[in-house]
């Protein structure tokens, strides 16, 4: 397995370095040390290795990972020297892999996003155009989807931001059920199932569209409910917001 070192931990790619070693035990990850405390935990937790300085993280590893924002990749660019074999993976949004070869001087760079379920290995997990041990790699962590086309990936990183958002959805669900005397618990377990249960029934009839798998239940109450959401255009808010979080990212996109 490549040995893979990470220029600064946020919160994403924590969660990335635990996935990894939930999926290969022995994985050789390398973290560069200093004042954060993400870094003190996993060295903590996990067998990593921690380092001084960014070149010494470049020069241990094959892959080299990064997350930060990028006034600090300009930062980090500036301090590293990658070579020719080695493979950058950048989870920074809306940041394009052109950009990402001039900044570093480096030819193979690979965009790859993915979400908190990474950490179990259950993530959604989107990567550009990469060779097979790349995506043999980060296929570790979940579902692997790779989008060559860059204007894919972008709209595919909007698709990931929904995941962050259906949290809030099964809160407001649990919450109108506890409201009505339910059990917390029992109200995240049954509003957390129907969410399950919808995809795991889709993936089950990926060959049939999803709005003829719903219009497929012909339950007299969900129907009454439907009509409500529909008289209500329910879906127009989590479309302004998709459509809010891409405009960002393309904002982003342009020259700085």
């Amino acid at each position: 397995m490549k040995r893979m070192g990470i220029l600064d931990v946020d919160e994403l790619t924590e969660k990335l370095v635990r996935g990894m070693f939930l999926a290969v035990p022995d994985a050789q990850v390398f973290l560069v040390s200093g004042n954060n405390e993400r870094v003190r935990k996993l060295e903590r937790e996990l067998p990593c290795w921690t380092l001084d300085h960014y070149q010494d993280v470049v020069d241990e590893a094959d892959v080299i990972i990064t997350g930060v924002g990028r006034h600090v990749l300009n930062e980090i660019a500036n301090q590293v020297q990658l070579r020719s074999s080695q493979t950058l993976v950048s989870l920074v949004p809306g940041m394009g892999s052109q950009s990402l070869r001039d900044l570093f001087r480096h030819a193979d760079c690979v965009r790859l996003m993915l979400t908190f379920a990474a950490e179990i290995n259950q993530s959604n997990v989107i990567l550009t155009a990469a060779d097979k041990e790349i995506q043999d790699l980060f296929s570790r962590l979940g579902q692997l989807t790779v989008l060559p086309d860059e204007s894919d990936f972008d709209l595919a990183t909007v698709s990931l931001c929904m995941n962050g958002w259906f949290y809030f959805f099964a809160e407001g669900l649990q919450c109108w059920l506890a409201e009505k005397g339910m059990a917390d618990e029992v109200a995240r377990r049954l509003v957390l199932g129907g969410l399950r249960d919808c995809a795991e029934y889709a993936n089950h009839n990926a060959a049939i569209p999803l709005n003829d798998l719903g219009n497929g239940i012909p339950e007299h109450l969900t129907l009454q409910g439907l009509e409500v959401l529909a008289k209500m255009q329910a879906l127009n808010p989590w479309r302004a917001a998709s459509e809010t979080v891409l405009s960002v990212m393309q904002k982003t996109t342009q020259p700085q």
